[in-house]
């Protein structure tokens, strides 16, 4: 008996945890069954068989049916009652089986756990620094089309604080569906509901480099199974070493970005030349001029260094071969070919036609003009960064032999001496310095008339929101120090920060610093100009190489003369002389000493050229 017992009760559990349809199920069998039972019951009243089943299912689904019940027998009656009873005992049982099953559901969605019914969307994983940015310049770049779908997935927040998170950011997300679902970035069966199958393209925005590498094993394996051969992910690797397993992960589906070798470049470059960060922000974000890459038959025949005198507001800085190879500033007299296809940076993709040729003012180019040699400089840096190694070998790359360079440690970076006195350069010399160049003395100590300033910070994989607020108030407070010492001392340094929240670069204008160098910011404009055209990858690293085209800021006065009007067709006439390519200018207000950067300016538009002006080009040095 005791082994009957334990059988049925492990039955029945095993039908109580099958869910909400096998609860309804059984509870049906069970209401059957009790219909047949007392209806064969109430026909020994005198009723017939058909009549006492219907009268047991009348008062099992209506429990008050019995109030009808007057002048029967009493038998009659308490077996209604019975039959009553066990009519709201079913009701109950169904009404709370079905109020739970829609309280799971509600939970379910609330916790983000639906699959999304969505086509050529794109997808981030992760909530790492730079989610906002991305998902500005994702909501940008669609504007410009109907009906669009992102999905955000991650496992830090529940959806009602992601969701609560974007319209405070967001407000208006103007054609874009933003969707968020909650989940393990790394786990294949959570990635399903994000509809891998149907996406676009997906962007890895993980805070690690391990949590990276395993969320692109997983969308890898997903796209494969689901066939998707057109999409592709794109994410940013911190550490040199995890660069290549990334790359092997992702077996030909993934763009990755070396962090720390772009934002080394971008930064040492941004320190030699006031403005250049704004010209990176330009150049990354989707406000304003992009690049992309479009069909123009009439360009054929036309040699390279002439075909920006066709296009009256866009700037050609390159070609895409039949073959698909990208060529960046080509020789001048390289001639594009059928079928090629052009590289453009534009305000929006359909605006660049090809004119007729723009007049050029051959008596206002500078024939002989010639970049400045590199000079010996003084650089001050302050603080250490994994960066830094990376940033002193391209400073050793660019500037004159002999230039001096102090790098100031903190008390507690003290241990990264010999490391950085261990390295061998040669233009340049080292010295470590160890001092608290947060106060007043200890910077003042430092700071010499005339030179270049570079703060640095270092954030780590740990770091949370709150380290990176600690670390940026750390630098704010050394840049107004820095201000308030330039002032006293009627120094004239040049100063470049890094910042790590995009946020508090507003806060930080007050300090009247040249450059800021957010790089979450900089790598997730990247990151999502890529995540809506694969092939801008390759342009980017162009433009990042040592080896290939970089981008400069060179005085207006070696390629045009100064003082008297000339349109942007005479600059790209000149600087094509000499193999490179405008993309824009930089002004400096003499008053204020603010810095402006034009990109992309309508090439019949006339400029006055002053000594202080600058080219901002594209050019193999």
């Amino acid at each position: 008996m005791g082994h009957k017992k334990n059988r049925f009760t492990y039955w029945f559990d095993n039908q109580m945890s099958q869910g909400t349809v096998a609860l309804i199920k059984l509870l049906s069998i069970v209401t059957v069954g009790a219909v047949i039972v007392i209806g064969l019951l109430i026909a020994a009243f005198g009723f017939g068989v058909g009549k006492g089943i219907w009268l047991s299912l009348t008062h099992i689904i209506d429990p008050g049916t019995i109030a009808g019940d007057e002048g029967t027998s009493m038998g009659f009656i308490l077996a209604m009652l019975a039959v009553t009873f066990v009519g709201i005992l079913i009701t109950s049982t169904l009404t709370g089986i079905i109020c739970n099953a829609i309280d799971a559901k509600v939970q379910d969605l609330q916790r983000g756990k639906s699959v999304v019914v969505e086509r050529n969307h794109v997808v981030i994983l992760g909530a790492a620094a730079g989610l906002n940015v991305l998902v500005s310049e994702i909501i940008e770049a669609n504007s410009n089309h109907k009906n669009e779908a992102l999905v955000i997935m991650d496992d830090r927040d529940t959806k009602d604080v992601m969701d609560e998170n974007i319209r405070r950011r967001f407000p208006d997300t103007k054609t874009t569906r933003v969707i968020t679902r909650c989940g393990s970035i790394t786990d294949v069966n959570d990635l399903a509901v994000c509809s891998l199958d149907t996406c676009r393209s997906i962007i890895i925005n993980a805070d690690d480099d391990a949590r990276t590498i395993k969320c692109i094993l997983a969308v890898t394996r997903l796209l494969k199974e689901c066939g998707n051969d057109g999409a592709y992910l794109t994410t940013v690797i911190r550490e040199e070493e995890n660069v290549e397993p990334a790359r092997i992960a992702g077996e030909g589906r993934a763009e990755v970005l070396n962090f720390r070798s772009m934002m080394s470049r971008i930064i040492a470059h941004t320190g030699r030349s006031a403005g250049l960060s704004q010209v990176y922000t330009e150049l990354f974000d989707s406000d304003g001029s992009e690049f992309y890459i479009e069909e123009h038959p009439d360009a054929a025949g036309k040699p390279f260094g002439e075909i920006n005198r066709y296009f009256p507001v866009s700037t050609v800085i390159g070609v895409e071969q039949a073959d698909g190879k990208l060529l960046v500033n080509p020789e001048p007299d390289r001639t594009i070919l059928q079928g090629e296809k052009l590289i453009l940076f534009a305000e929006d993709d359909g605006v660049s036609h090809i004119l007729g040729p723009g007049q050029v003012q051959e008596d206002c180019i500078i024939k002989d003009g010639r970049a400045p040699e590199p000079e010996k400089k003084n650089m001050l840096i302050l603080g250490y960064s994994s960066k830094l190694a990376a940033i002193l070998e391209e400073e050793d790359h660019y500037i004159a032999k002999g230039s001096e360079i102090v790098v100031a440690l903190a008390p507690d970076q003290d241990g990264y001496r010999e490391e950085l006195l261990g390295a061998h350069y040669e233009n340049i010399h080292i010295q470590v310095v160890s001092c608290e160049f947060t106060g007043r003395q200890g910077l003042e100590s430092l700071l010499k008339d005339g030179e270049t300033v570079l703060v640095l910070a270092d954030q780590s994989e740990e770091d949370d929101d709150a380290a990176l607020e600690k670390k940026d108030a750390r630098i704010l407070m050394i840049l107004l120090q820095l201000r308030h010492l330039a002032q006293v001392h009627n120094y004239k340094i040049s100063v470049t920060s890094e910042m790590l929240k995009v946020e508090n670069q507003e806060l930080a204008q007050i300090a009247r610093v040249n450059d800021f160098v957010v790089s979450s910011n900089i790598t997730s404009l990247i990151l999502a100009q890529i995540s809506q055209t694969r092939e801008l990858k390759a342009i980017f690293d162009e433009l990042l190489c040592e080896a290939g085209s970089e981008i400069y800021v060179r005085p207006a006065g070696i390629y045009v003369k100064a003082g008297v009007p000339v349109n942007f067709y005479t600059v790209c006439a000149a600087c094509a002389a000499k193999q490179e390519v405008p993309i824009g200018y930089r002004t400096k207000n003499p008053d204020t000493g603010e810095i402006r950067i034009v990109t992309n300016p309508p090439k019949a538009q006339e400029i006055r050229f002053t000594d202080e002006d600058a080219l901002v080009v594209l050019a193999v040095d």
